[in-house]
């Protein structure tokens, strides 16, 4: 007898346009069908309006980094924080070989994403263990393979929860990701090449969001450049400010 498949237990992220605003004032455009958005910024009531326009929310989590702005920071064991994240104050790296340390508190943020109507998680900086192998370095000395097992487990906690889980970035994690994953959301692909390694992705239909930042972009670039490398793909390209404080623009 032929095996008929399961659907999971958590939603299907719609392919786009897509909202990406961390801080500010939001308002969307009637044709967004995706918005991400800061889980401590954004209210249950917010999130309800969204999802009653029939708009799928994301809620913003950063997972590799403390923030020392979060009512929540203190919650972080001191020996497992690390060096500051170089080019954003207020922010130091996790020390994910150790991320049982810490789990209570990504399991809350998890439940309070969940509790206020989100329908998917983005989970912020899973690639910190290329810092490593840069001049930016965490502090802890982290591999592939402790990255990979604190990202799977944030998976089955999202899951667990009926919540979708996208991949961020960490393009040479695309192979052992990709099945366990729901969607893509890239930051300066395009810029710096590496789209096609998500193509996968698309291959089994999952959206990918392709972000590229005005103020990244080389002088006399046309911004507008990215959109049909991303159509050729499959992916929604966006064009947005660095500080994710005003509504991006949506390749056609």
């Amino acid at each position: 007898m032929a095996q008929t498949s399961v659907a999971p237990d958590w939603p299907k992220v719609p392919t786009g346009p897509f909202h990406w605003q961390l801080q500010g004032d939001i308002e969307l455009a009637g044709d967004i069908r995706v918005v991400g958005s800061d889980l401590f910024e954004t209210s249950a009531d917010q999130v309800r309006q969204w999802r009653d326009a029939r708009v799928f929310p994301i809620c913003y989590i950063n997972v590799g980094a403390v923030e020392d702005w979060r009512d929540d920071r203190d919650r972080f064991p001191s020996d497992v924080i690390g060096n500051a994240y170089w080019g954003w104050p207020g922010e130091n790296w996790l020390d994910i070989r150790r991320f049982e340390r810490f789990a209570d508190v990504m399991r809350d943020r998890l439940d309070l994403c969940r509790e206020k109507g989100f329908l998917a998680v983005e989970p912020d900086n899973i690639d910190a263990y290329e810092a490593d192998d840069s001049s930016k370095e965490t502090g802890f000395d982290l591999t592939r393979a402790d990255q990979l097992r604190y990202i799977t487990w944030l998976i089955d906690q999202a899951h667990a929860r009926g919540l979708a889980i996208g991949q961020k970035n960490a393009s040479e994690l695309v192979p052992e990701l990709v099945e366990k994953m729901d969607f893509a959301l890239l930051e300066s692909a395009y810029r710096l090449g590496f789209m096609g390694e998500f193509t996968p992705y698309h291959g089994l239909g999952k959206p990918v969001f392709a972000v590229e930042y005005l103020e990244e972009i080389e002088n006399g670039t046309d911004p507008q450049s990215l959109c049909p490398v991303a159509r050729k793909l499959g992916f929604q390209g966006v064009i947005a400010h660095l500080d994710l404080d005003r509504a991006p623009e949506n390749c056609p």
